[in-house]
């Protein structure tokens, strides 16, 4: 399973720079105030990345991925798969200026900027 996760994560990465949309996420902080902070990896836990982004910057998509398919969430009755798509969360690896880290998709709207 790990080894499978781990070939999904690196084709979203190869993906990024092959026209994965969108290219750019806006951030949307749950305070104006705050700044998004990156992890080094898929865990809340991890050491985190600090940046200069709050909301409504922009920020480059990487790839987004899940520990479980949404065919398996589909198949789980709906109390249960509300707690694992919690247990679960879309995490997706971005780039800011010169870092990188992955971030809670809840953190992120498909809004590309306007070049």
């Amino acid at each position: 399973m790990r080894i499978i996760i781990i070939l999904l994560t690196l084709s979203l990465i190869l993906m990024a720079e092959d026209g994965i949309s969108p290219k750019q996420f806006k951030v949307e902080m749950a305070k104006n105030c705050q700044v998004l902070m990156l992890n080094e990896t898929r865990d809340k836990k991890s050491k985190k990345i600090r940046t200069n982004v709050s909301s409504g910057d922009y920020v480059q998509n990487m790839g987004c991925i899940r520990d479980i398919t949404q065919k398996e969430l589909d198949a789980t009755e709906k109390k249960k798969r509300y707690y694992l798509a919690w247990q679960n969360p879309v995490w997706c690896k971005v780039s800011v200026g010169n870092k990188e880290g992955w971030v809670l998709q809840q953190y992120l709207i498909n809004e590309s900027l306007e070049e």
